[in-house]
Formats: C-alpha cells, sequence, structure tokens
C-alpha cells in the first residue's frame, strides 16, 4: 500500500469543490467525473458513487477544514466515522512478482474503494505525523487543502500555490474561519452520526 498515493486521493477529491466562475462541479455528473478523478477510480462512475463522493469530499473538507483551525477532536471525531462507514479490506499479495505485501482488496463499489484507501491512508499519515498536518491553503481567497509531510511542518499553501510569496494583505490569518463546501463554518464540526452514507439503490 502506498500511502502518500492513496492519500493523495482524499486531497484531490477534496478540492474537486473548489470550481472556478463558468466551470462545472467534477461531481455533477460520471463524465465530469472520469474526467477529474478517473485515473484513481476502478471502473464506471454510477449515480450512487457521485452521491458517496460527494458525501466524502464535504466530510473530508470539514474535517481538514477543523483540523487547520485546531479543532483536533472534531476534525478526529469525522475521521473515526469516516473509518466504520468506509472499512478496508486488506489482503496479501505478491502481484507482478514482487515480495509479498499488504494490498487493499478490490471489493464494493467504484466509490467505496475510493473512500477506503483515501480514508485509512489519510488517518495513518495522521497518526505517523499529528492532526495539524491537516491544512487549508494560506492564500486568504483559496480554501484548496492539503497534507503537510514536510520535516519541520513549515507547508502553508495547497499545490495550486505552492510558489507562492503571498504578502500580508493576502495571506489567512490563523484564527479566520475557513470556507466550507455547501454548509456554514461553525466553530465545531458537527457530530458525525447525523450523517449517513448514501443507501445502494
Amino acid at each position: 500500500m502506498n500511502l502518500s498515493s492513496y492519500a493523495d486521493l482524499a486531497v484531490r477529491l477534496a478540492n474537486t469543490a473548489v470550481v472556478a466562475p463558468g466551470e462545472t462541479d467534477p461531481l455533477d455528473s460520471a463524465a465530469e467525473c472520469a474526467r477529474s478523478l478517473g485515473d484513481c477510480l476502478t471502473g464506471p462512475v454510477t449515480g450512487r458513487d457521485l452521491d458517496v463522493l460527494r458525501y466524502l469530499r464535504d466530510e473530508l473538507v470539514t474535517m481538514f477544514t477543523a483540523a487547520a483551525s485546531g479543532d483536533d477532536q472534531g476534525a478526529m471525531d469525522r475521521m473515526n466515522a469516516l473509518l466504520v462507514q468506509f472499512p478496508i479490506h486488506p489482503e496479501m499479495t505478491n502481484h507482478q512478482d514482487q515480495r509479498w505485501h499488504v494490498h487493499l482488496a478490490q471489493q464494493g463499489s467504484v466509490s467505496d474503494q475510493f473512500a477506503a484507501g483515501a480514508v485509512v491512508a489519510v488517518a495513518l499519515m495522521v497518526s505517523q505525523f499529528g492532526v495539524n498536518r491537516l491544512g487549508v491553503c494560506a492564500i486568504a481567497a483559496c480554501p484548496r487543502v492539503f497534507l503537510d509531510a514536510s520535516p519541520g511542518k513549515s507547508r502553508r499553501y495547497c499545490a495550486e500555490h505552492a510558489a507562492a510569496k503571498g504578502n500580508v494583505s493576502t495571506l489567512r490569518r490563523p484564527s479566520a474561519s475557513r470556507p466550507r463546501t455547501g454548509k456554514a463554518s461553525p466553530a465545531r464540526a458537527a457530530e458525525p452520526e447525523r450523517h449517513s452514507v448514501p443507501a445502494v439503490s
């Protein structure tokens, strides 16, 4: 299991919430989703998959926002709920003549497989580096999220602004609330048990 590549799935999905004026939400249709995330999906996307991916996107954005604002407990409440909702199915494999290693079995729907890999990878990275490695871009106008795996927790910007040299007027204040997808921005993330994964149709 390539931890960083699976964790990147969570960041990629969360950042599909950032849509420029005139552009289409990548999760509005199966065709748009395939164009945006097709390289990391295991098959054709159904309507139910789109519902699950939109749900997961909202949860990830909320989790990153809570972590970036210092609400570790709220962020990890979300994480724990997602780990229950999207369990992994590990198996030992030696495909492509590699030594035996842990691999995520391809069980469940396309969205379930995507979610399980992304969620457990972020959880393992948090275990290794800490909750404060879940970040939101320091550019005030940018709500994109990122995972900070730098040695000294020095990352401040999303991939789009990695080379930014923002001045004080464009940087986000540490205490400022983070933009959030499709919902208000409470000081603390809502209790995870209020949410449910879309049912199989």
